[in-house]
């Protein structure tokens, strides 16, 4: 029970991690993209609340060896990761009003929680785009986004597995996930959000490739669980 907690928890994080991409949109649907920059920065505070819990839960559980009964256990419990990224993908337009509220407050108050009088904001007048194929031409950097978010999914189910087979080194392994997370923050750092700046000069296309960065963590975490599983059968082989 306490394990499936854990990765509850992990899905959640990921999850809200995802959301930053509805956030940057939403700043640039209202015409002020440095709010959804700095809404970016609120959300990130909350999944380090998250990872408060997750953190101190997955050391309880590591020093009481109650991770996993085996190693193949971890396929049932990864499946909290793609299906709350779907979820927010399916869910991104409600997410999406609920962030522009927030911006406008934001905007107008310098505060979340001051609302605003009907008359000052209209979240009916944010009409859906029209098709824009644009956004489906850039194949270079959803290549290497995708890619970048794969070590990124990976990293606590295989740490977690780790500290299963070999938990008097656990340590050590704890210390590995900062070299899985690492490789996603340096990519995204130095190749990712340089070209989403020069896109954003482009205020409807942006917007777009912002909603495929939702569907492309999806696709990630779904090839991600493809690689734990061949991770799983090279153990179950080896041994």
């Amino acid at each position: 029970m306490m394990t499936i907690l854990l990765f509850i928890l992990l899905g959640l994080l990921v999850s809200i991690e995802a959301s930053t991409s509805i956030s940057r949109k939403s700043g640039y649907k209202i015409g002020n993209p440095s709010t959804g920059f700095v809404f970016q920065s609120s959300l990130s505070l909350v999944s380090r609340a998250l990872i408060f819990m997750f953190m101190p839960l997955l050391g309880y559980l590591a020093d009481k060896n109650e991770l996993l009964k085996v190693p193949s256990d971890i396929l049932y419990l990864y499946i909290f990761i793609p299906l709350l990224l779907w979820i927010l993908y399916i869910i991104r337009s409600k997410l999406e009003y609920i962030y522009i509220i927030l911006l406008h407050r934001m905007h107008t108050h310098g505060s979340f929680f001051k609302s605003i009088k009907d008359n000052n904001i209209d979240i009916k007048s944010y009409k859906k785009l029209k098709t824009l194929k644009k956004a489906k031409h850039f194949k270079k950097l959803y290549t290497i986004f995708l890619l970048s978010y794969i070590p990124y999914y990976l990293a606590w189910p295989v740490i977690i597995i780790l500290l299963t087979l070999y938990n008097d080194n656990r340590a050590m392994i704890l210390g590995m996930s900062s070299v899985f997370n690492g490789i996603n923050t340096i990519i995204i750092t130095l190749f990712i959000d340089p070209k989403l700046t020069q896109l954003g000069k482009y205020n409807n296309l942006i917007q777009y490739v912002y909603n495929d960065l939702v569907l492309l963590r999806f696709y990630a975490s779904l090839i991600a669980y493809l690689l734990l599983a061949l991770f799983i059968l090279g153990l179950s082989i080896a041994n």
